[in-house]
């Protein structure tokens, strides 16, 4: 018997090898999309006809691309079609409601592996997907990855190949702003062996205040009856939303080496920025004796254009990037080892205007021969300037192994380790100063995580305790640190429990000491204009936002807790209802620096600039330390998912593309925020977000998607519950309260070469997508009124939104 089954199975490697080989050489130049085989049959499927032995053999694989652990929900090729995505990244966005989660951004597995970096699936297309499979969240410990990330495969088909070229406009139904992106690829797939390579690029133009109605900002509006000349409209001088324009590039290759298999990535990008911050003012006062006022007269002042163009800010960046990895077996281990060297570089500039002070002197000293109403003298333009340049290294390895089998199943064990090296230099030029300030730093980073999953008990055991259903625990401890911190340690524990087929429910905890980032410490510092309300003028303004790193921060301690259930009524996932409940408390921990209100402001009053008028002119946007947070939520959710079956008999085998089925997918989340609250500093009053600072209580989201292959419809909404801000010091007692609001996004794509008979290769639909997205649909804003003891105040919607409904078209092609 043994003799028998060891000849099979040298028959069976034989064969396989043997039609892999013919499938080589049957791939040589692809059309676009899928390559078809002739006479390719499955291994699992085949008959292997018996000669020594009437016994059956039964062969149980793994499919092509497939993770280790069963997927909790899968997208296969008729859905993916159905979100008429263009990217493998858009079409991950689009299923987010499905992956749940915190809402950050998954884990990416492709065919069941690790890889070095997300640049080595930019740019390929969704036609490259077999299936989408969202692994449960013991998924992060088997694979290595942080604890509560979730983890999605990415199954590609065996063989695939395209050219995609792609056209994007979007423009607000209310003008004054356009955007266009451009892109083109290459994407080949062979097996193991897949390529891509993919450049972008994008042109937004400046949305200007004169676009819309917006009030003239509060600091120029005295100085306009003192210009001199002809009446100049000074929202034609500021930009709303800037000019940014970009050129990437990306390209990947991945080959089998040896029982291997090796990956190279690489990227380079560049970016410009530009928002216009004012009017090129020089103002000059005119004293009482002096040979243009009267003795016994006040004060004159008079103002006036210095430059034909606006006060601007600038910024300008440059990068690249090059990862490699490497994974397969070694020693029993699945292991995945990852490189990465990447240098960027930046540039900013931010005029802060003209100095007059010469001018002024004259002034001062009544030199007859100057006339301040004719020609000044030389007003040079003040500006800060800042230089930064960033060089990273780092490397990942990751091993995985089944290191016992037990009666519930594989106890599972996984090993990372990570090193990161990061130098910065930084040259700093304040605006009428000649001296340059320069700065290095740099940071060494090491930490280790090892994680654990175990099986406990399992339905299909010989066991009494299979009663009790299938019960796995999952345990990660982390241990790291970096140049000038302290060592961090983070440690995770979670256990699942399906006490039936249709009910999931999980619980974790988890605790970690943190230490600031290298970006928190010495990220670039960027001066940006961004659109705000300041609730002390009561009006929108455009201050000057400084982000970048804050030296001074310290680490601190987070504690989570997660309870979740999941229950699926029906065999299939056809409807799925999910319940969880969240809470997190930071001590001491670090946090990007929040929306500017009166309690706020009061906390922070060294990192808010206004001038003596009380206007808002800068904050320093930089990260900061609290003293303690707390957050704590409820999230329920439905969804909803339907794909059409084919109307013919059992058992028949139906025909290459004769049957496209309708899917639809819904989803329904809400969440409850029951505390949302801070202390700045010891010694502060707490911060409650929800009855102060603007927060709603309640959130609503819905998507939905209907379509099949050529044709597809999508709709997603957000609702928000009422909020308001309390009044501070010298904001008159005033309420400043939201109303609930509720936006809509509209999406429809068309692929004409699937609209019957009409299409197909060789015309001119051939691999043509058109997509139509409108971004809220019924140009919708989140209302804000002012409510006093006396006065009661409303804020338009250019005030609020300037931009408004966009409408994006989107033209793909493929070859």
């Amino acid at each position: 018997m043994r003799t028998a089954y060891l000849s099979l199975s040298i028959v069976a490697v034989i064969a396989c090898v043997t039609a892999e080989q013919c499938h080589a050489r049957a791939w040589q130049s692809p059309e676009r999309g899928e390559v078809r085989r002739s006479a390719e049959p499955s291994a699992a499927n085949s008959e292997v006809p018996s000669t020594a032995s009437e016994e059956e053999i039964v062969v149980i694989g793994k499919r092509w691309g497939q993770a280790e652990i069963a997927s909790e929900t899968e997208v296969g090729e008729d859905e993916i079609a159905a979100y008429g995505a263009d990217t493998i990244q858009d079409l991950v966005q689009g299923i987010a409601p499905l992956i749940g989660g915190n809402g950050d951004t998954p884990a990416i597995l492709v065919n069941g592996r690790r890889i070095g970096s997300p640049e080595e699936i930019t740019g390929y297309p969704t036609e490259a997907l077999k299936r989408v499979a969202i692994l449960p969240p013991r998924a992060a410990a088997h694979y290595g990855f942080p604890a509560g990330q979730r983890v999605v495969n990415l199954e590609l088909k065996k063989h695939y190949a395209s050219w995609d070229a792609n056209s994007v406009v979007t423009v607000p139904t209310a003008g004054g702003r356009r955007s266009v992106q451009v892109s083109a690829g290459r994407t080949a797939i062979d097996a193991n062996t897949r390529w891509n390579v993919q450049i972008a690029t994008s042109d937004e133009t400046m949305l200007l205040k004169s676009a819309r109605h917006v009030p003239v900002s509060g600091n120029i509006l005295p100085l306009l009856p003192t210009l001199q000349g002809q009446p100049v409209d000074p929202n034609r001088f500021e930009s709303i939303l800037g000019e940014v324009r970009s050129l990437n590039f990306n390209a990947g290759v991945t080959h089998p080496v040896g029982a291997l298999s090796a990956s190279l990535s690489f990227n380079a990008g560049t970016n410009r920025g530009r928002q216009l911050t004012g009017l090129p003012l020089g103002t000059i006062t005119l004293p009482p004796g002096s040979p243009w006022v009267p003795a016994t007269g006040a004060p004159v002042i008079t103002s006036r254009l210095l430059d034909g163009r606006a006060l601007q800010s600038r910024q300008q960046s440059e990068s690249f990037g090059l990862s490699a990895s490497l994974s397969g077996q070694v020693l029993g281990w699945q292991t995945d080892v990852s490189a990465f060297y990447s240098h960027s570089r930046s540039d900013n500039i931010y005029d802060r205007g003209y100095d007059v002070m010469a001018v002024q002197d004259l002034v001062d000293l009544g030199d007859p021969t100057f006339d301040p109403f004719g020609s000044w003298p030389g007003t040079p333009l003040r500006a800060d300037r800042a230089r930064f340049r960033t060089d990273r290294f780092g490397a990942t390895f990751n091993a995985s192994k089944s290191v016992l089998t037990l009666p519930a199943g594989d106890l599972y064990t996984s090993i990372t380790v990570n090193a990161h090296r990061n130098r910065a230099r930084q040259t700093f030029v304040e605006g009428g100063s000649l001296a340059t300030r320069r700065e290095r730093s740099g940071s060494d980073e090491m930490n280790a995580r090892w994680s654990l999953s175990l099986p406990v008990t399992n339905q299909a055991m010989d066991s009494p305790l299979a009663a009790l259903g299938d019960i796995a625990m999952d345990v990660s401890l982390e241990v790291g640190g970096a140049t000038r911190t302290r060592t961090r340690h983070k440690w995770n524990a979670g256990v699942r429990w399906l006490p039936f087929p249709a009910l999931d429910l999980r619980v974790a905890m988890s605790g970690e000491t943190t230490e600031p980032t290298f970006e928190q410490l010495y990220g670039p510092p960027i001066e940006i204009v961004t659109r705000m309300f300041d609730f002390l003028q009561q009006a929108y303004v455009q201050p000057v936002q400084v982000f970048g790193g804050n030296p001074g921060l310290d680490g601190g301690s987070i504690r989570n807790l997660a309870i979740d259930a999941m229950v699926r009524p029906f065999e299939s996932d056809l409807a799925t209802l999910n319940f969880g409940y969240a809470r997190q408390i930071s001590r001491g921990g670090i946090t990007s620096f929040p929306a500017l209100t009166p309690e706020i402001e009061a906390a922070f009053p060294g990192r808010v600039t206004r001038d003596a008028d009380s206007s808002l002119v800068a904050i320093d946007a930089r990260p900061i330390n609290i003293a303690y947070d707390r957050t704590e939520a409820i999230t329920s959710g439905l969804t909803l998912r339907y794909v059409e079956k084919p109307d013919r008999p059992e058992g028949e085998v139906a025909e290459p593309n004769a049957f496209t089925p309708w899917t639809a997918s819904l989803s329904l989340i809400h969440n409850w925020q029951l505390s949302s609250e801070t202390v700045i500093r010891e010694g502060l009053p707490v911060l409650d977000r929800l009855r102060s600072s603007g927060q709603p209580r309640h959130t609503i989201a819905l998507n939905l998607v209907l379509g099949r292959r050529g044709l597809g419809v999508s709709l997603n909404g957000n609702w928000s519950s009422a909020a308001q801000v309390a009044s501070g010091e010298g904001t008159n007692d005033v309420t400043f309260r939201y109303s609930p609001t509720v936006l809509f996004n509209l999406g429809l794509f068309a692929e004409p070469e699937h609209w019957g008979e009409g299409g197909g290769e060789g015309t001119w639909t051939s691999g043509l997508r058109i997509s139509l997205d409108v971004q809220n649909l019924l140009n919708g804003y989140r209302k804000m009124s002012a409510l006093g003891q006396d006065s009661f105040r409303t804020y338009g919607r250019d005030e609020v939104d300037p931009l408004g409904r966009t409408i994006r078209l989107s033209v793909r092609k493929q070859f």
